[in-house]
């Protein structure tokens, strides 16, 4: 598979007619994939170009041309925003353990105008610039939906660690961590996320994004935890898919941060529109429901599992599903692969194909 990182996805543009939509549009003044890669610094310490991701971004050239941003080891806790203004952005991190961005915004914090921030506005990290691509970074909401701190703070304990909204974006080996609805896919772009942790309770993937988790680790830290809540558009073929996953939940023995013991939890509950999540070959515990899946707000379009394994995925288990939730045929399951999931027919969006690659390759150290 040929690597995708910002150049390749510039390539590909050159060699498409000029679609001008929102999600997948090509310029007519797409640099040249020989063009140099300009690339900056961000260090805690004062020893880089930026103290901070923040200035890091708001100083970018706004010139429609890839750029590496590389984060040294530290703590940087600041509120970040990619702008749209910012395309074909690189953020690299030297290790995910000690690279990290994190804030504790939660949706019912004062945000000063008479309102809440609510949960679209709640995030630490906030993507709106289409092909970004981050690697070894840690990304992390500390807001803590306790009971406690949502009787202080009035129930709106949305904690959004990542919301991206835009298209093609993609993060390998990173660390993603929150408790109620960590990783938003806001609006309809497409996002890839390989070989990384995402960690939360309630809701902690949802959305309306096309959304593909290959070989990632799901970890639950509250009991009665929900993994994905899709709000699929109807028009959609694909949600929120995971793929080669391992599903992770402390032993029952261990107590969440209420004091409850870890019991159980569910693959999923259905959001609004028409939702849409599939598990195919993933681990899943002992702890899992045996109906595997819960209700909200809406009837699921699809929720569905392939060929799972584990204590969660035994015939007996398996034949207890409920609430929509079925097995897919092998030729439903041929059409998750990545190439399809994210092609242009797979929403009316999508002006071109997008085909990210397995594993990441630094476009500064080719």
């Amino acid at each position: 598979m040929k690597p995708f990182y910002p150049i390749a996805a510039l390539l590909a543009t050159l060699l498409l007619p000029v679609l001008p939509t929102a999600c997948g549009s090509a310029d007519d003044d797409t640099p040249e994939p020989s063009d140099p890669i300009h690339t900056v610094i961000v260090a805690a310490d004062g020893s880089g170009d930026h103290t901070s991701v923040q200035e890091a971004f708001d100083a970018l050239p706004v010139d429609n041309k890839p750029h590496i941003v590389r984060l040294r080891p530290g703590t940087y806790e600041e509120k970040v925003t990619l702008s749209s203004r910012h395309p074909y952005v690189t953020l690299i991190g030297d290790d995910a353990a000690t690279c990290i961005i994190t804030w504790d915004d939660y949706a019912g914090r004062d945000n000063g105008a008479g309102g809440t921030l609510g949960t679209s506005g709640c995030q630490t990290f906030l993507i709106e610039a289409n092909d970004f691509t981050a690697s070894n970074v840690t990304i992390a909401n500390t807001y803590v939906n306790s009971k406690a701190n949502i009787a202080a703070d009035g129930g709106d304990s949305q904690g959004v660690a990542v919301q991206v909204r835009a298209d093609r974006a993609a993060f390998y080996g990173c660390r993603i961590t929150g408790y109620q609805d960590t990783f938003y896919g806001r609006g309809t772009g497409r996002v890839y996320l390989r070989d990384c942790y995402v960690e939360g309770n309630v809701d902690f993937i949802f959305g309306s994004s096309t959304i593909l988790l290959d070989r990632c680790t799901l970890r639950m830290n509250r009991n009665n935890s929900v993994v994905t809540a899709p709000s699929t558009p109807a028009d959609h073929r694909y949600g929120i898919v995971c793929t080669d996953c391992t599903i992770s939940f402390p032993s029952s023995s261990e107590k969440d941060f209420d004091g409850a013991a870890f019991t159980y939890f569910h693959l999923g509950r259905p959001w609004k529109d028409a939702p849409r999540a599939v598990f195919l070959r993933c681990e899943e515990p002992a702890a899992l429901k045996a109906e595997g899946w819960t209700k909200m707000s809406a009837n699921p379009a699809l929720f569905a599992e392939y060929r799972c394994t584990g204590e969660g995925a035994t015939a007996e288990r398996l034949a207890q599903r409920a609430n929509g939730g079925r097995q897919l045929t092998d030729a439903e399951a041929a059409e998750y692969t990545v190439a399809k999931i994210f092609a242009k027919e797979s929403a009316t969006e999508y002006a071109i194909d997008w085909l990210p690659a397995a594993t990441f390759t630094d476009p500064g150290r080719e």
